[in-house]
């Protein structure tokens, strides 16, 4: 019987096939793991530290700069009357500190009476600018005797007394200050002044008059009036 004896041929062949292929599948996973080697990791991670020690160096955030600080004796308190050349007699009312480009200083802080403006000083331009104390009353009392002298009138072009007026006005000396009210005061029955000329004594009479004021204890219309007095007598 031919037929029967291939049949069984075939499923011999298939059989072992599957044993072969079962066999391999076995061999696949009883193949021996690599072991990892615990040395070299160990080695990565301290390179890895060093790397970011270094990164972490060189990445060091900057110190702050240093604020260079302005030191200057105060001259002024707060609440004290004092002389601003350029705007007279005005009164600090108070100490203020001002940073810039790293630089810190100290400022009076000054408002004046007659502009009705307020400035801020720094302590080191104080002298520079020419920041000074009220006349003292018997410095004070001798500029009196000034007013009652005759007006000395330059026979000038007035744009040029105006000038020498101006720089006597701005410069912070009350004995100049009296010589421009002396020399510009008119009395009514006199001849007319030009707008600019009656403008510049009314500057210049305010702030000698404050000033006169403060030293002598008086208020501003007991002062303005003893002073008009003085230039009309005369």
């Amino acid at each position: 019987m031919p037929v029967k004896k291939k049949a069984t041929t075939k499923k011999v062949i298939k059989k072992t096939t599957k044993v072969k292929t079962k066999k391999k599948v076995v061999a696949k996973k009883n193949k021996p793991t690599k072991k990892k080697q615990p040395i070299k990791k160990i080695a990565k991670k301290k390179v890895v530290k060093k790397i970011v020690k270094k990164v972490v160096k060189k990445i060091v955030t900057p110190k702050a700069p240093k604020i260079k600080k302005v030191i200057v004796p105060q001259e002024f308190k707060p609440g004290e009357n004092i002389v601003y050349p350029t705007h007279g007699v005005g009164r600090i009312l108070t100490i203020e500190k001002f940073q810039y480009d790293l630089v810190e200083e100290q400022l009076y802080v000054i408002q004046f009476f007659q502009d009705k403006l307020t400035i801020r000083v720094p302590f080191a331009k104080a002298k520079l600018i020419g920041l000074r104390n009220i006349t003292s009353k018997p410095s004070m009392t001798r500029t009196l005797s000034v007013l009652k002298e005759k007006p000395k009138i330059k026979k000038a072009m007035w744009s040029r007394r105006a000038q020498e007026y101006d720089q006597k006005i701005n410069s912070g000396d009350i004995k100049l200050l009296s010589e421009v009210v002396r020399d510009l005061f008119r009395k009514d029955d006199q001849t007319e002044q030009s707008y600019s000329e009656r403008q510049m004594f009314q500057v210049a009479f305010e702030r000698y008059t404050r000033e006169f004021a403060i030293s002598s204890n008086l208020k501003f219309e007991e002062a303005s009036s003893k002073i008009l007095e003085i230039l009309n007598k005369r």
